[in-house]
């Protein structure tokens, strides 16, 4: 099945109100066990006092962010979004995290180049209908031997199947939450995608992993 682009902000009020009160603690802890284990992985564990400068790249109301925080109580965390709708959850609910909320394209980050220690981000890349810039300006902004993680959906092989895994895991949810999800399965990237994007832009060296029915984990140093 081709790819089918979904736009790239997420900044109707309705869509980020959804996002903001559903529950997704269950995803979201997922995510900030399996990205603490690899940072432990490369740094030891030390890494959970250690002064990083991270940034969660296409944080949304935050939920994520402010988990991580209470990960790496040290680290000095910059939620990212391009959509003002998403980020003004992020700062109701987030207010006294210490965590500071910028609105920005990932494309083109307000970071210097070699600033950032950490990046991580949640189902971003299937957003950006060419991610090629966005792997451009992660080399530019993450310092040398500095980490990225990042998780994102995984392209089923057919609509049907899209349809299929919907139904499976946001049965439940309304129906504005089961169409986005559908939509950002069918705008998702492959394995190989990645790794084609991953080579052109020179990270190569990054894994990447479908570590679910519909999640790929792509990481590594910048070198």
């Amino acid at each position: 099945m081709d790819r089918i682009p979904e736009p790239e902000l997420m900044d109707d009020p309705a869509e980020a109100e959804a996002y903001a009160i559903t529950d997704f603690s269950d995803v979201n802890e997922k995510f900030t066990e399996r990205f603490t284990e690899l940072m432990i992985q490369n740094y030891g564990k030390s890494v959970l006092k250690r002064h990083f400068v991270m940034a969660d790249l296409g944080c949304g109301p935050g939920d994520i962010t402010n988990r991580v925080r209470f990960r790496l109580m040290e680290a000095l965390i910059v939620g990212v979004d391009g959509a003002p709708s998403m980020l003004k959850y992020a700062k109701n609910y987030f207010a006294n995290s210490r965590i500071d909320w910028i609105t920005a394209d990932a494309k083109r980050l307000p970071f210097r180049s070699s600033s950032i220690d950490v990046v991580f981000s949640n189902s971003l890349l299937h957003h950006l209908a060419d991610p090629m810039p966005f792997w451009d300006e992660l080399k530019r902004v993450v310092k040398k031997s500095g980490f990225v993680f990042l998780r994102d959906l995984h392209r089923p092989n057919s609509p049907s199947e899209a349809r299929k895994i919907v139904e499976m895991y946001a049965g439940d949810a309304t129906d504005l939450l089961k169409e986005e999800y559908y939509r950002s399965l069918l705008s998702s990237f492959t394995t190989s995608e990645v790794q084609e994007q991953l080579r052109k832009v020179g990270l190569d060296n990054f894994c990447v992993e479908k570590v679910t029915d519909r999640h790929l984990d792509i990481y590594g140093i910048i070198t």
